[in-house]
């Protein structure tokens, strides 16, 4: 097997605190297996965690015995809180630099329940705007809806879109919106067979039935597509600030800060032209492009698509850029109060969804910031 230490130290790090799954538990005990050296590294965390977890009387954020008390502090809050079995860790150490490192639940497939202040503009259910002007809420219709007078029949089921259009009744120049809110995630297959995932807070706009020499949908947030191949017909993406356009491929496209769009590219080829320059990416390159930089070719960050399946890395970020995260996460507007909380920097693994509390807690943990809601809005301080 192929091996990633990261995500086997990750595995290693669930397995003692006990909240490992039997599918990642076996891929652990097979990479034990093969790589003996691992073997030893998880016999001293095993030793290392042990005599942490003994020390509960630790409280002062500057040394490794205070990976132990804060997971074993929010176990305990975890615990309190629920009266079920808890399927997610948070998992928190600071050191005395002030970089925190944390395993934090992030994306749900299902609307959230109120718990925070979403915020006072734009729309929080998950929903399809036909080019007719007829709004269908994708949030509360399930299975089966006729739409555009039965000539449409949508299929939304298990948190995914597909469609079926009646021959010759889709005019292409028609274009829909779908819109997924703070907190969701959804996938959609197109007419051609081109899977789109869209991340939270993300626009889509496309039509029923491509036609012509191309076939062009628009994106506004984050996206990974995954373009059925069509040597005829090449795949444009356009995006606020520029197009991608390909023949058959999987890229990551992101659009959320504004004068910035970033486009990775993991199989295939894409040609990206923006502010008047054309490039052309390679498979395990990226293009990002910033107003007042230009743009910069890199690696791929293969950590930037871990969206997808339930996770975010963090590696080195300050507070004030996570900040900006979650209102896409928890539709809920924030404010920093303190500015010494806005540089703090946190590496770590955001995992599966829990409430934002979970994360204030961790905050509140490490850095002793306190949150507080005014007015709809939450002042972190």
């Amino acid at each position: 097997m192929e091996l990633d230490r990261d995500h086997i130290h990750q595995l290693m790090n669930e397995k003692v605190m006990g909240v490992i799954n039997e599918t990642d538990e076996q891929l652990l005990q097979n990479a034990l297996k093969e790589y003996p050296e691992l073997q030893t590294e998880f016999e001293q965390l095993q030793q290392e965690y042990a005599i942490w977890s003994e020390n509960p009387t630790v409280r002062t954020l500057n040394s490794e015995a205070d990976f132990a008390y804060v997971e074993d502090e929010l176990k305990h809050r975890k615990l309190r809180k629920r009266s079920v079995q808890t399927f997610g860790v948070l998992f928190i150490a600071a050191t005395i630099t002030s970089l925190a490192i944390f395993t934090y639940p992030l994306i749900t497939s299902h609307p959230r329940k109120a718990q925070v202040a979403l915020m006072s503009t734009g729309n929080k259910t998950l929903q399809l705007r036909l080019a007719s002007g007829e709004i269908v809420d994708l949030s509360s219709r399930k299975d089966s809806i006729a739409v555009n007078g039965g000539t449409a029949q949508l299929h939304n089921q298990n948190n995914s879109l597909t469609y079926t259009i009646k021959t010759n009744t889709a005019v292409p120049d028609q274009v829909n919106q779908l819109w997924v809110p703070p907190g969701m995630d959804y996938h959609i297959t197109l007419s051609d067979g081109t899977h789109v995932f869209l991340n939270s807070a993300t626009t889509l706009r496309f039509p029923f039935h491509f036609s012509g020499n191309t076939r062009e949908i628009t994106v506004d947030g984050e996206a990974w597509l995954q373009v059925a191949k069509d040597e005829n017909r090449p795949f444009i993406l356009h995006t606020p600030k520029g197009t991608v356009q390909v023949l058959g491929t999987s890229f990551n496209v992101n659009t959320y800060d504004s004068g910035r769009i970033k486009v990775s590219l993991v199989e295939g080829a894409v040609s990206v032209a923006i502010a008047g320059k054309q490039t052309v990416l390679k498979p395990g390159q990226a293009i990002t492009y910033q107003q007042d930089k230009g743009t910069a070719l890199t690696a791929l960050n293969q950590n930037e698509l871990l969206w997808i399946k339930g996770k975010y890395k963090l590696d080195n970020t300050p507070m004030k850029e996570i900040t900006k995260v979650l209102p896409r996460w928890y539709g809920v507007q924030v404010v920093i109060d303190n500015p010494e909380i806005a540089e703090k920097r946190f590496t770590g693994t955001i995992l599966k969804a829990e409430p934002m509390q979970e994360f204030l807690d961790a905050i509140q943990l490490t850095t002793g910031a306190e949150s507080y809601y005014k007015d709809g809005v939450l002042h972190i301080r």
